[in-house]
């Protein structure tokens, strides 16, 4: 093969789809290289050595890995091994980390010759058929790439792509639902296999811990609902695919579409089951977005809560009121959704008594499960920015960038007490009778099973170097 696009070795709660690398597989053949191959490490259960002889065998050009904060140990441990099976394979990463550190990725990744900030659909394109051309003179052309001119460090502007249609759907006959376990994002489902899909790209709120906006930018670009429908229909046709989950860092940003997209389902007939793992904006449901969307065929919702204080709501630039949401989530409740809601601990300031009342505020509300995760300076975000200025954090240990890790913690709270408070979150939360019974009743199998035993092992015990 001539290229060679992988995910990062790392153990995970879940085995799905890569959407990131199927887009830039589809890509690639799009333009004409199609000695491409994708390897995921997780499905695969790869390890270093079982991936170096990978290399070894298959002999790539070009190695393309993704690659997150939490995964950047790893992806130094690919790199190396890369390089050690052949000195002249050209390495490159993209994805959020180098999307966020931009030029300083070369003083974090060893063996690496190239990096791409922000979407690579276009910008990895243009820069294989430099490389495999042997020539470099084009390479200040190319959005987002960052590479070395001697010991210089230089960073291209990222440019998005606005017509997201223009891109194929990503290479599902190498990514088949059908061959990846039961062990899904937002570790529930109602119907295997799943298909997880995005639909538009970026985020219009300022929320500031988040790194979405990092990657995909302040505004939002759309897919058209004809070719999320076309993309839908092929998942079910082709792969058998039960049920869809949708990605979108916030599909109901738009009620128009929203509701067209539902009138077409079941214009179209689509007969499977729709969930929102990476949730939606409490504030853009109404009557009449979730009647159309219980109508669709979604049974599950996800909804971003964060905490039971309305002075880190503020400081976490939520533009929410605990009245909005207490309300909010009494009506998606009233439609008959499962309701999954995200917390966060451990916020910047955040004190002992404000993180109490979190905990006994998801209580009083009627969700079904609630991810109580700790607060992660993720590299780039406002809130880490701030961190780092002050000097509150001196520097951020990415292997600890993990919900049940406890990689920050507020003054006057250590490591251990927001361990254990993170720990009173979920059991309290989860052992009571109506949720924990429910919570069974969800089950599907025992590998299931296993993975949601091994999640909440994290949450109970997992804390991280002191």
């Amino acid at each position: 093969m001539d290229i060679l696009l992988t995910s990062p070795i790392n153990k995970t709660h879940y085995c799905v789809p890569s959407l990131g690398l199927g887009y830039l597989i589809s890509a690639l053949k799009k333009s004409g290289f199609h000695s491409v191959s994708l390897l995921d490490s997780v499905k695969e259960n790869m390890d270093y050595d079982k991936f170096a002889e990978f290399l070894k065998e298959n002999k790539p050009k070009i190695l393309g890995i993704q690659c997150f904060s939490f995964d950047v140990p790893s992806v130094n441990r690919m790199l190396r091994a890369a390089k050690e099976v052949n000195p002249h394979l050209t390495t490159i990463v993209g994805g959020p980390h180098p999307t966020a550190v931009s030029g300083a990725v070369f003083n974090e990744l060893d063996n690496l010759d190239f990096a791409i900030q922000g979407e690579g659909e276009i910008s990895l394109s243009s820069l294989v058929k430099i490389i495999l051309s042997n020539s470099g003179n084009a390479l200040k052309e190319i959005p987002g790439l960052v590479y070395k001119e001697g010991d210089r460090v230089i960073a291209n502007n990222i440019s998005p792509i606005q017509d997201l249609d223009s891109l194929d759907m990503p290479a599902w006959y190498l990514m088949d639902p059908r061959r990846y376990q039961d062990v899904v994002q937002g570790a529930f489902y109602k119907s295997f296999p799943v298909g997880p899909i995005v639909t538009s790209r970026g985020c219009p709120y300022e929320c500031a811990f988040c790194a979405n906006r990092i990657l995909m930018g302040r505004g939002v670009r759309f897919r058209s609902i004809e070719k999320v429908i076309d993309e839908i229909e092929h998942l079910t046709k082709n792969y058998n695919v039960k049920e869809i989950h949708i990605l979108d860092d916030n599909f109901t940003v738009d009620k128009k579409r929203v509701l067209r997209f539902c009138n077409l389902v079941k214009e179209k007939e689509i007969n499977v089951d729709f969930a929102f793992p990476n949730g939606v904006r409490i504030d853009s449901l109404d009557q009449e977005v979730l009647a159309a969307l219980k109508e669709a065929g979604v049974y599950s919702i996800t909804v971003g809560i964060e905490s039971g204080s309305q002075r880190i709501l503020d400081k976490m630039k939520k533009q929410l009121t605990l009245g909005l949401i207490r309300d909010k989530v009494y009506l998606i409740k009233r439609f008959g959704f499962v309701i999954n809601a995200f917390f966060i601990i451990g916020y910047p300031d955040e004190t002992r008594e404000e993180i109490l009342n979190t905990i006994e505020f998801a209580k009083s509300l009627p969700i079904d499960a609630g991810q109580f995760s700790s607060f992660l300076p993720l590299p780039g975000t406002e809130a880490t920015k701030e961190l780092l200025n002050s000097g509150k954090l001196k520097s951020i240990n990415y292997s600890e960038l993990f919900y049940s890790k406890i990689p920050f913690t507020p003054e006057g709270i250590t490591k251990d007490e927001l361990k254990k408070l993170q720990r009173k979150a979920f059991l309290s939360f989860y052992l009571r009778a109506h949720i924990l019974i429910r919570l069974v009743l969800r089950v599907k199998s025992l590998r299931h099973l296993a993975s949601i035993l091994v999640r909440a092992g994290d949450y109970l015990f997992k804390r991280g170097k002191s």
